[in-house]
């Protein structure tokens, strides 16, 4: 018998050790079972010294199976032992389920440690740690172990967002393997690899707000209206120049309305027919009276009297193109439109909802065309753009299942975004459109979860931010990461976050977190935020994660038999995830 327990205070056994300490070989961290009479439980030594020890109860064993989590704590007349090592991996293993090798035991002569397959990959997961903690080398090595099963189906998905292009080649090997895939998409547009696409038609109002960066919830009505302007600016050319004459009559007579003077009404008149005009309408159709005719333009002199002498005939003239509004429907995606086609569209948005009419409305609504015209003129329009083929259209369902084929066909079960060539900003909203895309679809689909998609989120604290450093829920209602942390698993869409910097991720994020594995953390902040949205770190955990050596992890979690400290294997290819060598490169061999 290892002791005698003295006290019980929470979950923690107070033992008087019946055994030399400094005789035997360290006992720090070991499984011990302490047997009551109608009872058997497990815990771990957590503290040691030449008289006694604590240990923290982890669980019961019951019907030959341990159990995490403790409802009666053990008498005090209750025998106490250490576990006999061989028994260790059986006790910290599922049974009748499927399993995968995740990391080894490394106080029990690294006994490899499995974890419940289901519950990893169909919960949201989250690794943690400082810079060169060996979170990276973690991943790829549960994902290599994962991908090296032989009998997988063709049925795994796994969207990878590869900040820094950090396991370009870690996967890369997969494509030598029958029934293996791997398939990049590159960010950067001269590439080798398939470049990042994404249609413009599959987009909806929210993308684009988040596209355009728009700041005001008010920017969203006018994106609304645009995308109404592209449904009906795919109908016969007749409708459409109905519909453009009366928008473009009617932004005129609010400029004749507006109260101005003369001459800044003939100016602002004359850029926006200048801008916006038809074969209908424009500076040189003709206004017809009795006796003689002139052009618009000619209408707009302004006389001595300072003010415009045909006024009422620009207005008879506007009146004759005024009609009802045109009801349309929002895209559906069911045919294709360009970025320039969302741009003439947002152009008649914006004079229809009389950007004249206020310098407040036209500074609010103005800055999407900005922005998209510098998108236009930008290398980042070439994510939104097929090459070579304008009458390119693809649903959204082909579109998502053709994201996981390779140029052969052939399936791969995890796809790399590598996104290292875009700049933070872009990268957060293509990311953010990815993950609303692959949520959308999987909550839409006929048959629930049968598609399920992983998401990958490296440098996870840039994307899933806190409400504090992300306006989403102000703009939109919702964050897309929140939603899929709260609704997606019962769709199939799994988020599984990789940081450095959790206090600065979403708190409701890592609450709806199953599953985590803790690298080395100092810093107080995100050490204090962990303690404070996750329920199950207790002390001991925070404690071990400030002193682990890299490459081994705290990893606990509906996945985990119970809280334990592994070591993880080197992955096989490794990321490329290395400090700089300056060894090498300072000094002369």
């Amino acid at each position: 018998m290892l002791g005698k327990i003295e006290k019980i205070i929470d979950n923690k056994l107070y033992l008087k050790l019946s055994v030399d300490p400094s005789v035997n070989k360290s006992f720090l961290n070991l499984y011990v079972v302490i047997k009551d009479e109608n009872k058997v439980y497990i815990g771990e030594i957590i503290s040691i010294d030449s008289f006694n020890a604590i240990i923290n109860l982890l669980g019961e064993y019951n019907n030959n199976e341990f159990e995490f989590g403790i409802i009666k704590k053990p008498a005090l007349k209750s025998t106490v032992d250490l576990i006999d090592p061989s028994f260790i991996g059986e006790l910290l293993t599922f049974k009748n389920v499927k399993k995968l090798e995740i990391a080894k035991l490394p106080f029990y002569d690294n006994v490899p440690i499995k974890a419940k397959l289901s519950a990893l990959f169909g919960n949201h997961f989250a690794i943690f740690g400082s810079t060169g903690s060996g979170k990276s080398c973690a991943f790829a090595r549960i994902m290599q172990n994962l991908l090296n099963i032989n009998n997988l189906s063709n049925n795994i998905h796994i969207a990878l967002f590869d900040t820094y292009g950090e396991y370009t080649e870690a996967f890369s090997y997969l494509n030598e393997i029958p029934n293996k895939g791997y398939k990049i998409y590159s960010s950067n547009l001269s590439s080798n690899k398939e470049i990042i696409y994404l249609p413009p038609w599959l987009l909806d109002i929210d993308d684009y707000a988040l596209l355009l960066n728009v700041t005001k919830p008010i920017q969203i009505s006018i994106l609304e209206k645009t995308l109404r302007n592209v449904s009906l600016f795919k109908r016969k050319e007749e409708e459409v120049i109905v519909y453009k004459n009366s928008i473009i009559a009617q932004a005129l007579l609010d400029i004749i309305l507006s109260g101005r003077q003369a001459s800044q009404i003939r100016d602002l008149f004359i850029s926006a027919l200048t801008k916006f005009k038809t074969k209908d309408l424009n500076l040189e159709s003709i206004i017809s009276q009795p006796g003689y005719n002139r052009t618009v333009r000619q209408c707009l002199l302004i006389d001595s009297n300072n003010k415009i002498n045909a006024i009422e005939e620009i207005v008879n003239f506007l009146e004759q193109f005024s009609t009802e509004e045109v009801y349309t429907t929002i895209p559906d995606g069911t045919f294709s439109y360009s970025l320039n086609d969302f741009a003439d569209a947002l152009d008649f948005a914006l004079i229809s909802e009389g950007v004249w009419k206020s310098d407040k409305i036209y500074d609010d609504f103005n800055i999407l065309k900005v922005r998209l015209n510098s998108l236009l003129n930008s290398d980042s329009k070439s994510f939104f753009l097929k090459e070579n083929d304008e009458n390119y259209y693809i649903d959204r369902e082909t579109y998502i299942k053709n994201l996981f084929l390779k140029s052969d066909g052939s399936v791969a079960q995890i796809i790399n975004f590598n996104i290292s060539e875009l700049d933070d900003r872009f990268a957060r909203v293509i990311v953010k459109i990815y993950s609303k895309l692959f949520f959308n679809y999987l909550k839409s689909a006929t048959q629930r979860a049968s598609f399920p998609i992983n998401i990958i989120l490296e440098e996870a604290h840039r994307y899933v931010q806190s409400e504090e450093h992300d306006t989403d829920n102000a703009i939109l209602g919702y964050n897309i990461f929140e939603r899929i942390t709260k609704e997606g698993r019962k769709y199939g869409n799994i988020l599984t976050l990789i940081s450095q910097r959790p206090s600065e991720l979403s708190e409701t994020c890592l609450s709806q977190c199953s599953n985590f594995l803790f690298f080395k953390m100092t810093h107080p902040v995100d050490i204090n935020y962990i303690a404070k949205a996750i329920p199950d770190v207790n002390e001991e955990i925070i404690e071990k994660m400030k002193v682990v050596k890299a490459g081994h992890a705290i990893c606990f979690g509906n996945a985990f038999k119970c809280p334990s400290l592994l070591k993880f294997d080197l992955p096989n290819p490794l990321p490329n995830s290395d400090n700089v060598d300056l060894d090498s490169l300072w000094f002369n061999s």
